[in-house]
């Protein structure tokens, strides 16, 4: 008790002594969003209640001692209140055992079929070294290996499950970003305990995940929608994202996303994986960079919207392709029961997929992916013309559900809804199919990604300056003073 005094004693002299250190370095919430100015809102730092050292490490500087203090003080938290680390994801759970039988099964047919199974060590090796002093990735999920051909050249690298969100646990990988809208629309986005009391985030008794809009109270002109918006605790630079959903939401002047988004914004990229709008059954791609990405045609089946990825040039409407199929959002989605969107992002590129139910292919139900033998992608973005690694990375995964803005209200007259935008906002039945039904969102990585493959795309950070470190180091004490008492 005594050493917990001192400690706290020092700290209150350092704080008094230099009161804007402590947030010297504080790192920025991702909640920039399409076809909008892009509005800078700093994550707001809370000292955290006594005895929760949890809270005080979101503080931290990112000095590489601190940080490493930092983790083991919050690891050391976790386990001792029996949690797991939300940062790390879910992992793969039962999962990964069915997806590791499957790769051996298919792994014994290759063999038997003469084409080889061997990993490619030598690839892997080969491009381990090129990425100079990059560092691999912590992962849940064991090494994934590249396989061979029967010659011995490298062929595409295994999938290995990383992640599952679904089921109750869902909630746990995922925060409730309440902040105004970036996309000026008039929703509420609403903390988990309003989500979660007013039925607006919520498990069936099939344990899939719902995710819906207000469609009970009657509003004013003016007045705003409730709606949830959540993003991932865990960042990702690179991936295969497989999402299941039985439903996505639907009505005039709703505007629902699935999309994974950098924290620095513009710089680190976006990519809206699928975004529909009123009552369109065609999920529409976009990607949102900074200068000098831009959509090279070919390669993909998708109708083009828009070439230019940069978010300063067409009003931010960045570089879109639409689905032609006309199942693949709204209510003839939800029809034919569903879909699965796939999103690979690698060195080859950034590809789209969308598979109605009935299409859905064999070796994703089985958790054994792979994307070489689903054809042609929807959308593609070439690395040709867009350097993919210095454009995209560390982003977190967004489900949201928005109501007119930049876009919805923008298309609102040639939607074929009736009156005004903000004027549909006030009917509470307008939104009664304005809900997600998801059963599960899977990440797989594979042997190249682990190894670093897009490490470069780290943004790089400068030294910190002596108050910010100082501050740092406070807050860790402070945390693990909180923690003794």
């Amino acid at each position: 008790m005594h050493r917990a005094t001192c400690i706290f004693t020092t700290l209150i002299l350092f704080l008094t002594t230099f009161p804007n250190a402590a947030t010297a370095h504080s790192n920025e919430i991702p909640n920039a969003r399409r076809h909008s100015t892009p509005q800078s809102q700093s994550s707001k730092k809370v000292l955290p209640r006594r005895g929760n050292p949890l809270g005080a490490l979101e503080a931290l500087s990112s000095s590489s001692r601190l940080s490493q203090l930092a983790e083991s003080l919050r690891k050391r938290a976790l386990k001792k209140e029996g949690k797991r680390d939300p940062k790390l994801g879910p992992g793969a759970g039962p999962d990964g055992v069915i997806a590791a039988e499957n790769r051996r099964r298919r792994r014994a047919a290759r063999e038997a079929a003469g084409a080889g199974a061997s990993p490619a060590k030598h690839a892997l090796e080969k491009r381990q070294q090129s990425s100079s002093g990059s560092a691999t990735a912590t992962s849940s999920a064991p090494v994934a290996s590249a396989s061979t051909n029967s010659t011995g050249n490298s062929t595409e690298p295994t999938w290995i499950l990383n992640d599952v969100y679904a089921g109750n646990t869902f909630w746990n990988y995922f925060s409730f970003f309440t902040g105004a809208d970036p996309t000026n629309g008039p929703t509420d986005y609403v903390n988990a305990s309003i989500a979660f009391s007013e039925g607006l985030a919520y498990n069936n008794a099939q344990k899939q995940v719902i995710m819906k809009a207000d469609n009970t109270t009657s509003l004013q002109l003016g007045e705003f929608r409730k709606s949830p918006r959540i993003q991932s605790y865990k960042t990702y630079t690179g991936g295969l994202f497989v999402l299941d959903v039985e439903k996505t939401p639907y009505g005039c002047g709703v505007w629902p996303a699935f999309w994974t988004v950098g924290s620095n914004w513009p710089s680190n990229g976006e990519i809206d994986v699928y975004e529909g709008v009123h009552l369109s059954t065609n999920n529409q791609v976009t990607w949102h960079t900074t200068p000098g990405c831009t959509l090279k045609p070919g390669g993909f089946f998708g109708r083009i919207n828009s070439t230019d990825c940069n978010t300063a040039v067409n009003s931010n409407a960045g570089c879109a392709v639409t689905d032609q199929s006309y199942s693949s959002s709204g209510a003839t989605l939800q029809a034919i029961g569903g879909g699965v969107y796939a999103m690979q992002w690698d060195d080859t590129g950034i590809s789209v997929w969308f598979f109605p139910r009935p299409t859905v292919p064999n070796d994703v139900t089985d958790l054994d992916p792979d994307p070489t033998t689903w054809g042609e992608p929807m959308a593609h973005l070439s690395p040709d013309d867009c350097d993919v690694v210095s454009h995209f990375a560390d982003h977190v995964i967004v489900f949201n559900i928005a109501f007119c803005g930049d876009w919805a209200g923008a298309t609102y007259l040639t939607s074929g809804c009736p009156g005004t935008c903000n004027a549909q906002i006030m009917d509470p039945s307008n939104f009664d199919e304005s809900y997600w039904i998801i059963n599960s969102l899977r990440v797989y990585t594979n042997a190249y990604l682990q190894a670093g493959e897009l490490s470069a795309a780290l943004p790089m950070r400068g030294r910190p300056s002596i108050l910010g470190s100082m501050a740092g180091l406070g807050v860790a004490a402070m945390a693990l003073a909180s923690s003794w008492l």
